[in-house]
């Protein structure tokens, strides 16, 4: 039905309002850019009708307009990648669509058909591969019920979740004031010196089921005396929620095992960690300046909730310490390296279940007004990489959204299951919050 009610579809391309400086024409990538795939992160965000007199297509040249100025400070991302070693600052800007639907926003919230919930993307952009393509491309929707729907999908090359959200933050504020002066800083190239090392990037496996679940604050607090221990007295609610997700992952792969024996699977999970502060570098600093803790679990016994966080939290804590006892580029490279190359060596030991977590909860993303309003919701395309959870604070603030991959249908159902016993009750799903919050 959504799929007939896209009723226009227009392409213009937007170009930076100024042109970027011959001294900053070539944008070398840093080690972790290198590292980092090229795909597309997708991210859009959902706000109902204006109370205002904002027409939607007078928002719309708000949203072009601002884009070209954020586009001039944040030039990299409208260049050209040239291999893995630069981007050429060549202004050749964005891709921006036009799209119009004769239906309610609250069809696409509301939908569980991937191609719908897609439609306001930009057609096959989400986590392709941006090589031959511009580097951020945006689709901007307007509905019947007056709401409008921004996504916009950037290159992990150029940029990792923080980057993408302060540009996100950046644009609304330009669009808020024209006048306004953003300044990220593009110095990654001098904090990880690039390598000339071949990378390899891991297989994107896209035969994966995606389910987005909802748990609110109060219920992963009532999982703080089972999940504390000596080491960790006090677990934030994102290591439970994390460990949560991990246990029941493991666990689900155990029971769907088709041996008789049911013999547990040795399984890692790795958990992306922002290093700016740790190095410490400003929050505006834009790129790629992430890396990973590990959490290896190798016998059933390790899998108690109390285990897990305290792994968390001792691999977040060697990430930081080892990153703060770093005196210059090449430590920052070789601290760097460490994780990435057991993630390799992971790859090759076909008896091991690689999982990956990333969080924005706790990120401000919910700010993010271009005059328009807060949003009412902010989700990301489904993931094509299986073994996946990402987290997100929901509008409210009282509740983290998981979006989680899994290999295939049964997995997902073994995993809710186990989820459920876990919970002691329903496991939550979107639906518990859509009807009450879905509607323009």
């Amino acid at each position: 039905m959504v799929a007939s009610a896209l009723v226009s579809l227009s392409k213009k391309i937007i170009r930076p309002f100024s042109p970027t400086p011959f001294s900053e024409r070539i944008y070398k990538l840093s080690f972790i850019d290198q590292f980092n795939s090229t795909q597309y992160i997708p991210l859009v965000f959902f706000y109902p009708k204006n109370k205002g007199n904002i027409e939607p297509s007078d928002m719309c040249k708000v949203f072009e307009n601002s884009l070209s100025k954020t586009l001039a400070a944040y030039y990299p991302f409208a260049g050209t990648l040239r291999d893995n070693i630069c981007v050429e600052c060549n202004d050749i800007g964005a891709d921006f669509f036009k799209a119009r639907f004769d239906c309610p926003m609250s069809e696409i919230l509301k939908s569980h058909n991937r191609d719908v919930k897609e439609s306001v993307y930009p057609k096959d952009i989400p986590w392709s591969d941006a090589s031959n393509k511009k580097l951020v491309t945006v689709q901007f929707n307007q509905f019947d019920c007056g709401g409008i729907a921004l996504s916009a999908c950037i290159s992990h090359k150029i940029g990792d979740f923080c980057t993408v959200i302060n540009f996100f933050h950046d644009w609304a504020a330009i669009a808020r004031d024209s006048n306004g002066k953003v300044c990220p800083q593009f110095i990654g190239s001098s904090i990880f010196p690039p390598t000339n090392e071949p990378v390899n990037e891991p297989p994107r496996i896209k035969s994966c089921v995606t389910k987005k679940l909802v748990f609110s604050n109060h219920t992963l607090k009532s999982f703080i005396t089972e999940s504390s221990s000596l080491e960790v007295k006090e677990p934030t609610r994102v290591e439970i929620l994390t460990s949560l997700l991990y246990k029941c992952g493991m666990k689900a792969v155990l029971e769907n095992n088709s041996s008789s024996s049911s013999i547990f699977n040795p399984s890692i999970l790795f958990q992306t960690v922002n290093l700016r502060p740790f190095i410490p570098l400003p929050e505006n600093t834009a790129g790629n300046f992430s890396s990973s803790l590990f959490v290896p679990t190798y016998i059933e016994e390790e899998t108690k909730l109390s285990t897990l966080v305290s792994q968390l939290r001792k691999g977040k804590e060697e990430v930081i310490n080892n990153f703060k006892k770093c005196e210059g580029g090449q430590d920052l490279v070789s601290a760097t390296k460490g994780p990435f190359q057991e993630i390799r060596k992971l790859y090759k030991e076909v008896d091991f279940q690689l999982y990956r977590c990333s969080s924005l909860a706790n990120y401000p993303i919910y700010d993010v007004d271009f005059g328009w309003g807060r949003p009412k919701q902010i989700t990301m395309a489904d993931s094509p990489l299986r073994n996946t959870f990402s987290l997100f604070d929901d509008n409210t603030g009282n509740y983290i959204e998981a979006l989680v991959a899994l290999d295939d249908e049964i997995t997902m159902s073994t995993f809710e299951r186990e989820m459920e016993q876990l919970l002691e009750s329903q496991l939550p799903t979107e639906e518990n919050k859509t009807e009450a919050s879905a509607h323009c």
